[in-house]
């Protein structure tokens, strides 16, 4: 057992006298060859120095001497293509201009008139605020701001419009025209997220005439508004369509001061003047459910940002 361990012994110090001799080796080595090693060191970086400046002296050469009038053609080229490319691009998804498709006027009496006309948007992804007035012969009607929804065939009136002599004919001009994008991010399908805020009901619409003690004949006009969806606003309007078959033969305007979620309106309201024979009324609803002051905040409502309730999916 002592002769192993002794020879256990002598094995350890061997293999730590070999190891001793390959450290002195590298040691020895760096000694001699550092000077060496340091010089061709520095001769690499300054090698390295000069083929970078040569590239860059190369370069500059080339860009602005040898190749610069190639190069400005090709960049004139790319930019003109370029431009091009983004003019018809642009023009395949611009909106389509509004189109007017009815204008008409019905005389009220008292050398007044009501002006009309119907404006279509075609657009299913825009929608545009517009400023318009009418004008005839006998002069134009003020210049009044509107808006008009996606895919909206709209009345545009002109309540009242006073004049002297006879009015026959208007001309709805649109004097501006704003156009928005519908932001398919937040609103993913139009047509659905329309019906969920535009889910206003009307029933028992008639048009009567009545008579004052006076013997003073006017119309009114009656219909039963509900509003179905969730949303509650602010100053709805509604546009009120005397028809006689498919014909329009006078129109009014009416707003409520607000519209609560689930509530149920009776209105009623009085025609004066010239009383054309009708069949039916038709009643619009106009609202901007692009703005959000068009909304009411729900109740208990205070903090949260009303954009991600009303212009969610």
């Amino acid at each position: 057992m002592v002769y192993f361990a002794g020879m256990d012994q002598e094995g350890v110090l061997l293999e730590e006298e070999k190891e001793f001799k390959r450290f002195y080796k590298l040691s020895l080595w760096w000694v001699e060859h550092r000077a060496s090693l340091r010089r061709l060191g520095i001769g690499l970086i300054a090698a390295f120095d000069v083929v970078l400046l040569l590239f860059v002296a190369w370069v500059a050469i080339d860009t602005y001497a040898i190749s610069f009038d190639a190069e400005r053609r090709v960049v004139a080229e790319a930019v003109a293509f370029g431009q091009s490319d983004l003019h018809a691009y642009t023009l395949a998804n611009a909106a389509d201009d509004l189109e007017v498709t009815q204008e008409k006027v019905f005389s009220i009496g008292e050398g007044r008139y009501d002006l009309f006309a119907m404006l279509l948007n075609s657009n299913d992804d825009w929608w545009a605020t517009i400023t318009y007035h009418f004008t005839t012969d006998e002069g134009d009607s003020e210049i009044t701001t509107g808006f008009i929804l996606p895919s909206e065939e709209k009345p545009i009136v002109d309540i009242a419009f006073e004049s002297d002599s006879n009015v026959s004919d208007a001309e709805l001009v649109l004097d501006s025209v704003d156009w928005h994008r519908v932001d398919h991010h937040m609103i993913h399908d139009y047509q659905a997220w329309e019906d969920d805020r535009l889910n206003l009901l009307v029933d028992s619409a008639s048009f009567s005439k009545q008579t004052e003690f006076e013997n003073d004949i006017f119309g009114r006009a009656s219909f039963q508004l509900t509003n179905s969806t969730a949303f509650s606003y602010y100053e709805p309007r509604f546009f009120i369509l005397l028809m006689k078959g498919s014909n329009v033969v006078g129109v009014n305007r009416t707003s409520l001061s607000d519209f609560e979620s689930r509530e149920e309106v009776k209105v009623d309201l009085n025609w004066f003047g010239t009383l054309p024979s009708v069949t039916n009324i038709e009643v619009v609803p106009e609202i901007n459910l692009f703005d959000l002051d068009s909304y009411k905040a729900l109740d208990g409502e205070t903090t949260r940002d009303t954009r991600t309730r009303v212009l969610g999916r």
